[in-house]
């Protein structure tokens, strides 16, 4: 019996990786706004607190400035209908403060978060790799890979993101800082030149603002 435990325990082990990379579910949505200031934000922001529909059904929101204007946002939601809901709720909040954000939604193949601070840090950032044609097994072996040369969720990674689209998987992480990024980042590259996947920089964004609710 004890063997077999033995045996069991290290199954396990092995296989974490691979239970890690294969969770899945939830919706994620991509709003991008190329004209819109963080002072516009902060007035569909109030509105929203006002009327009770801030938190109302995503869990993770991040909004981030891209340069040299526009704005950058990310929501997490439970599901596409939760996703649904809540665009259906805020839309009349939006119209009358005259937002017209570009929204995309996208189904999640694998997402967790790390230490959300209650606030957003001063030097946050939101990385979005476009790493066209990605695969699912490839993006299985870069956690692997990972999970061998660093500690996981690696530090200062406040949430991550892996979603499907119809030119493979892409990603979306929000970090406490860009060293924080940096540092994963010499992990990284390596493997993911070592599995052929497409190694274009990303997209950088200085975050804004963020927010975790029990949803």
């Amino acid at each position: 019996m004890k063997t077999l435990r033995s045996i069991l325990a290290l199954c396990a082990l092995v296989l974490s990786p691979y239970l890690l990379a294969a969770q899945s579910g939830g919706a994620l949505s991509i709003s991008t706004s190329p004209t819109a200031t963080t002072a516009d934000y902060d007035k569909v922001v109030a509105a929203l607190k006002a009327k009770g529909l801030w938190e109302m059904y995503w869990s993770f929101h991040a909004m981030a400035t891209a340069q040299p204007a526009g704005l950058f946002s990310l929501g997490i939601f439970p599901n596409r209908d939760a996703f649904n809901k809540r665009m259906e709720a805020v839309q009349p909040v939006f119209t009358q403060a005259g937002a017209k954000p570009n929204v995309q939604v996208y189904d999640i193949y694998n997402s967790f978060m790390g230490v959300v601070p209650a606030t957003s840090p001063a030097t946050g950032i939101v990385v979005h790799f476009d790493a066209a044609g990605m695969t699912a097994a490839q993006y299985d072996q870069i956690l692997v890979e990972l999970k061998k040369v660093m500690s996981f969720p690696p530090p200062g990674q406040i949430s991550h993101v892996c979603y499907k689209t119809d030119d493979g998987l892409k990603v979306v992480d929000v970090w406490e800082s860009p060293e924080a990024f940096a540092a994963m980042g010499e992990k990284l590259m390596p493997i993911l030149q070592n599995l052929g996947v497409n190694t274009s920089p990303p997209v950088i964004y200085s975050l804004y603002n963020l927010l975790k609710t029990s949803n």
